[in-house]
């Protein structure tokens, strides 16, 4: 199987385990997964799925030489993201800590076809269960890892060119089971793109209203049983975008256009602003200089500056009004 990535680039991927797992329903069914919480008519940046996020790690836990095991992983670690990826935050679970597709992992892989697709080739799915057991692919924050270097090295690509990107996989390294840089450059220009990920786009006003919008959306439709939460589980973006357009009341399809035509949003004092609150997410990697490894806060006294100030703000929650 050949894989052309617009990160990693061409990519041939021959082990029979991994090319059942790519063709299988439950992996193919993340090509309709937005990684950005939804479709791109609805959003405002662009988007790409959940699937190409969970082939590049596959890919880039290749490239850095870990095992099948961690490589299969890589693959499965996002198979359990409902519709919408972590709007289903806002509706059931914690925006602040986005977890609700970790809690369903395990059940969700358990009741798919893996179990029996792992088993063809002698491998047991209860050994996949635990993700944290792979250290390439999960680490706690603010360690750098394949799941948090994919997803934001791709964000970090649309904004800068090719060699720039190039320059920061050349310089990550698989070191005694963990991913670190060998160039303080390196590690700082990657870092300091994940901060800009995460202040213009994933934690700003807008992203943050489009996420509310849709949750309420989707509260509406389970609550009048125009959908369940079940839907949300097998179903893909799209199928439930369809039924609830042909479905929903008044309130859903105003919503769903706003989101559509766009809206304005501003930040307020006034009574009828609102508290809107996402995962604070930053990234503080490790570097390996003359044999020693040390954080890049350590070393770049601008970034350590710079993360703080973020963080500090980030604690400030400030009212917003969504104006249509």
């Amino acid at each position: 199987m050949i894989i052309n990535d617009k990160v990693y680039g061409r990519e041939e991927i021959n082990e029979p385990v991994l090319i059942d797992l790519i063709n299988c329903d439950s992996v193919q069914r993340l090509k309709g997964i937005s990684q950005m919480g939804m479709p791109q008519e609805y959003y405002h940046k662009p988007v790409y799925s959940r699937y190409d996020h969970s082939v590049g790690v596959l890919i880039l836990l290749k490239k850095l030489g870990a095992n099948l095991n961690e490589q299969i992983a890589g693959l499965l670690h996002d198979i359990s993201h409902t519709c919408f990826s972590h709007v289903i935050d806002w509706v059931v679970g914690d925006s602040t800590k986005e977890d609700y597709q970790d809690n369903i992992f395990s059940e969700f892989l358990e009741l798919s076809e893996i179990p029996f697709i792992l088993k063809k080739y002698k491998l047991n799915y209860q050994d996949f269960l635990d993700l944290e057991n792979f250290s390439l692919l999960e680490q706690h924050a603010p360690a750098l890892c394949a799941d948090r270097f994919d997803y934001s090295i791709r964000e970090i690509s649309w904004i800068n060119d090719k060699n720039f990107i190039k320059e920061i996989i050349n310089n990550l390294i698989n070191y005694k089971g963990k991913l670190i840089f060998i160039s303080k450059d390196a590690a700082e220009n990657f870092s300091k793109g994940y901060l800009h990920c995460q202040v213009e786009h994933w934690a700003g006003n807008e992203a943050k209203a489009r996420y509310y919008i849709l949750s309420q959306i989707l509260k509406k439709a389970i609550n009048e049983k125009i959908i369940s939460l079940n839907d949300l589980k097998k179903f893909r973006d799209e199928d439930i975008l369809n039924i609830l357009i042909k479905k929903g009341d008044e309130f859903i399809l105003e919503n769903l256009n706003l989101l559509k035509k766009g809206f304005r949003v501003i930040e307020t004092e006034s009574e009828e602003g609102i508290f809107l609150k996402k995962k604070f997410r930053y990234v503080n990697p490790e570097i390996l200089i003359n044999g020693i490894l040390v954080t890049l806060s350590e070393v770049s006294l601008d970034y350590a500056k710079t993360l703080e100030k973020i963080k500090q703000e980030s604690e400030i929650n400030k009212k917003i009004l969504i104006l249509k």
